[in-house]
């Protein structure tokens, strides 16, 4: 038995608990570093510019905004068609190895895979000569094996739920890891160089710059991933009969905080309108705006982390969230309203440095809680969790993972197409790397980017005024939680004991 294993079980001895538990680090030194890493560069891309982003989809690759958005409509609904079997398998998996272990390994090849070939798929199209239609089926392929592999091997993800049963060192690691997870220096390179090919500064094919730099960065996250799939332990213990999977459904519904949060996530992700980032390069050609605008804001992001963690002793995760909430609402707004002062034709929205000004202000007010909207949206999370394993149990996170997913696939589902048609056939929208945009498509770009998503960022802080985990609650639920797993570990402890004595 390893030394974390006997701090596990060490929490309950002879009868009575030991109440150091929530101070007690779990994780090795080995594994910290893994996670440090994974959340830092696990996730890296070229943001805005990635696959599957609106530039990439539109400009670089030459798809229809209404047929891309027509085409998804198939792909959300095997969606929602192949999850309920899914959360059904991960959910009842019991292994020697934990509930999440095997899919981290299972989904490892597929995932390899699929990775690489996104990397290169513009050459592969290019090289084909594919037309948008040919383009679009290829592209629609490699989404849906993409989905049945995330739906079936991505039990795995999970084990970041339950990589440690303190939430006081998830906490710190949370902290830590998120500090460091601010890596755009890829984006931010891609977007200088693409800057300078769109303004004709620069002679170099983008699409092939794309694609290097697309694999370089493909490289650099897989072996984090891998290192974290290797190094990573579950340490949550699951209850030994699963719960049937109708309990699971019913706990979004029966569990106050998880429903609120689950209709926040819904109201706040209606991002209807089209695209900020197509606003950046074909209006005002100046896809490092918020680059540029968020020099300003840097030194404050990085102080906003010790900020953190005192609001995060004095206020409610739910308090927290609204600060961080409320910001964005107020930096948006102002963008939006000044980019409107002299209307259609000689409006401020055309102009480069009003705009980069104004969102450079806005952006310092966001990133006095930068640190605390990193860290919240994960806090909630692991939080409603936590609930429902207090109230219920059990835990089902693939369960309820897929219960919550649901309304943000309908919801999907619909915005793709809405959002396609706004694009082309409202705003007149013209798909390819070449093209200019009229006055009145620009204006049209830029109303539909901000301002329907102010509307729903105001409705979604409704929601979370009535979450109902306050600091009293909190504290509460993880004293009893911590008592209820050092039960548990005990008594598997005495059950695995038993049966190795008797088989000698």
């Amino acid at each position: 038995m390893s030394q974390n294993d006997t701090r596990q079980s060490a929490t309950y001895e002879n009868g009575q608990l030991n109440q150091a538990y929530m101070n007690r680090l779990f994780c090795s030194t080995r594994e910290r570093v893994a996670y440090i890493l994974k959340a830092a560069f696990g996730k890296m891309d070229l943001g805005k510019y990635d696959t599957g982003s609106e530039i990439f989809l539109y400009k670089f690759f030459g798809l229809s905004p209404l047929a891309y958005g027509k085409a998804t409509v198939g792909l959300g609904i095997y969606d929602m068609v192949n999850d309920p079997l899914s959360a059904a398998i991960i959910d009842n998996m019991r292994s020697r190895w934990g509930k999440f272990k095997p899919f981290q390994y299972l989904a490892l090849l597929p995932s390899l895979a699929i990775g690489f070939f996104m990397c290169i798929i513009p050459m592969v199209a290019d090289s084909r000569g594919l037309d948008p239609a040919q383009r679009l089926t290829m592209y629609m392929t490699v989404m849906y094996i993409s989905e049945t592999v995330g739906a079936f091997f991505g039990g795995g993800g999970y084990i970041d739920n339950v990589f440690t049963p303190n939430p006081n060192e998830r906490t710190s690691m949370l902290v830590v890891s998120k500090f460091f997870a601010d890596v755009k220096i890829p984006a931010q390179l891609f977007g200088i160089l693409y800057d300078l090919i769109d303004n004709g500064k620069l002679d170099m094919n983008v699409l092939r710059l794309f694609v290097v730099m697309k694999i370089v960065i493909w490289v650099c996250t897989t072996v984090v991933n891998v290192n974290w799939i290797i190094v990573s332990r579950e340490r949550v213990p699951q209850v030994e009969k699963p719960p049937h999977p109708m309990k699971g459904l019913l706990s979004v519904f029966t569990n106050k905080p998880l429903l609120i949060y689950t209709l926040t996530g819904v109201v706040d992700g209606i991002d209807i309108g089209t695209s900020e980032a197509l606003y950046y390069s074909d209006v005002l050609h100046f896809n490092m705006l918020p680059t540029v605008a968020g020099i300003p804001g840097s030194p404050i992001s990085y102080a906003s982390y010790p900020i953190a963690t005192k609001l995060r002793k004095r206020f409610s995760t739910k308090a927290l969230w609204l600060m961080q909430r409320s910001s964005i609402f107020i930096s948006e707004g102002t963008f939006l309203l000044f980019g409107m002062i002299g209307g259609r034709e000689r409006g401020m929205y055309l102009k480069r440095v009003p705009m980069t000004v104004v969102f450079a202000l806005g952006n310092c007010l966001e990133m006095v809680f930068w640190a605390t909207k990193q860290i919240v949206g994960s806090e909630i999370n692991y939080e409603v969790l936590d609930y429902c394993e207090w109230k219920n149990g059990y835990r089902v996170e693939a369960t309820i993972s897929m219960v919550t997913g649901y309304f943000n696939k309908v919801k999907d589902i619909i915005l793709r197409v809405v959002n396609g048609w706004l694009l082309e056939k409202w705003a007149g929208y013209q798909s390819g790397l070449q093209v200019t945009q009229n006055v009145d498509t620009m204006w049209k770009m830029f109303v539909a980017s901000f301002a329907p998503r102010l509307v729903f960022d105001f409705i979604s802080m409704i929601p979370m005024l009535f979450y109902n985990i306050d600091r009293k609650t909190r504290e509460q639920m993880y004293l009893d939680l911590e008592q209820r797993r050092a039960r548990d570990a005990a008594a598997l402890k005495q059950r695995t004991d038993a049966e190795e004595n008797g088989s000698v």
